[in-house]
């Protein structure tokens, strides 16, 4: 596909905060994760996807920050999945980095529910980290892509031509 100038403008317009988006959810989810492990309360609701107790919200409720972790991790798989398939529909040079994060963050999710289901594993544990770090990455690469140096935009191209 052939895209004007103004196509061009306008699918940035809409991915640049899309992918900030999903960049700051992973971040947000690693971080809530890191809490949650340094508290000691990653086997605190052993049950995947639900705690024990089914789905209570409340503050005062002991699994509040692992449901937390969950609801936001949803959040933002979906977030990542929508920047993802207008990357592959309407912002081409994103394309690779927003599916390799779709595919991480899917990953991750899967890792996460083996976490849980292996009692906190050291290296489950270990990978599920180590694909949360892969998954903020490729979210950051997707991000960066958003600007125009990198996308080709025309007034990039102007202003890289009046330099030399």
């Amino acid at each position: 596909m052939c895209y004007t100038g103004k196509q061009r403008i306008k699918g940035q317009r809409v991915f640049r905060p899309l992918s900030f988006v999903s960049l700051g959810l992973v971040f947000t989810v690693i971080i809530i994760g890191a809490f949650l492990s340094a508290r000691g309360q990653g086997l605190l609701c052993s049950d995947w996807p639900l705690c024990p107790t089914s789905f209570s919200l409340s503050p005062e409720g002991e699994y509040f920050t692992e449901y937390i972790h969950r609801i936001i991790a949803l959040i933002t798989a979906v977030s990542v999945y929508v920047t993802a398939c207008y990357a592959i529909k309407r912002f081409v040079k994103a394309r690779r980095t927003a599916t390799a994060t779709a595919v991480a963050v899917s990953i991750q999710i899967v890792i996460g529910m083996l976490v849980v289901l292996s009692e906190l594993q050291p290296i489950i544990v270990a990978i599920h980290t180590g694909v949360g770090v892969l998954s903020l990455a490729f979210a950051l690469l997707t991000f960066i892509l958003s600007y125009p140096i990198f996308t080709g935009h025309p007034v990039s191209n102007k202003a890289s031509s009046e330099v030399n």
